[in-house]
């Protein structure tokens, strides 16, 4: 029989673009990991992540994402610490975000790191937090701690609400800290750089500012500040 030489390059070509969209489909479908990981009170989290840090019973650590970066990821507990990070000889310039989900059920620090965008909900009564945000992070934070310590820095964008009785912050670089929703006794601010400070403080307020720092509070504290530059620090509203 002579077979058509036209139908059999259409059957190829057929056959060629069918396993061509298996393989983007394969490659685009995202993947979950859990990791088996407990006995940690603090989170360091870093890269394109989008985070999320939640208030639970249990222990919790999951990844999702496309499958060559979630390979790459390797979590630990140091220390009381949960590190999750791509492995240092694993280097790719084509990277998509990441999610982190962490479920704990309680949280004493939390290091934010790199291009992550991140949020942490539900943890009620603590007696401390220690936090810290660089590289050009985004963060939203529900705080209720009697104490809040706070290191910003880079291009960050740090919002706060909630109740911390009394906060400590140095905010540097480029940093925008919105933290009017953040109900607070007493805070001591530490603005350098260009920064860009928003705090609510009702019985006392001590500011450090330098560089191009602008720092704008609300309530009703008695005030110490020191300014230099082309710091400014004033009542808003």
């Amino acid at each position: 029989m002579k077979r058509n030489p036209i139908a059999s390059r259409l059957a190829l070509f057929a056959g060629t673009f069918l396993l061509t969209l298996a393989s983007i489909a394969a490659v685009a479908q995202d993947e979950t990991r859990t990791f088996s990981l407990s006995n940690f009170d603090k989170v360091s989290l870093g890269s394109a992540f989008t985070i999320s840090v939640r208030q639970g019973s249990n222990y919790s650590v999951k990844a999702s994402g496309r499958k060559q970066d979630i390979d790459d990821l390797e979590a630990n507990v140091s220390g009381g610490t949960l590190v999750v990070r791509y492995r240092q000889n694993m280097r790719r310039n084509n990277r998509e975000r990441v999610n982190i989900d962490v479920v704990m059920p309680a949280l004493r620090g939390a290091d934010l790191s790199g291009a992550s965008t991140s949020t942490i909900t539900g943890f009620r009564k603590q007696d401390a937090l220690d936090l810290s945000v660089s590289g050009a992070s985004t963060s939203t934070i529900d705080v209720d701690a009697d104490r809040l310590t706070m290191d910003l820095s880079g291009a960050s964008n740090v919002t706060l609400k909630g109740r911390a009785d009394k906060v400590k912050g140095d905010v540097s670089g480029a940093t925008r800290l919105r933290a009017y929703d953040l109900k607070t006794e007493t805070a001591t601010v530490d603005a350098s750089g260009a920064s860009s400070v928003q705090i609510n403080a009702a019985k006392e307020l001590t500011v450090e500012a330098s560089g191009a720092s602008s720092v704008r509070y609300k309530g009703a504290p008695s005030i110490s500040s020191n300014t230099s530059g082309a710091s400014s620090v004033r009542r808003d509203g």
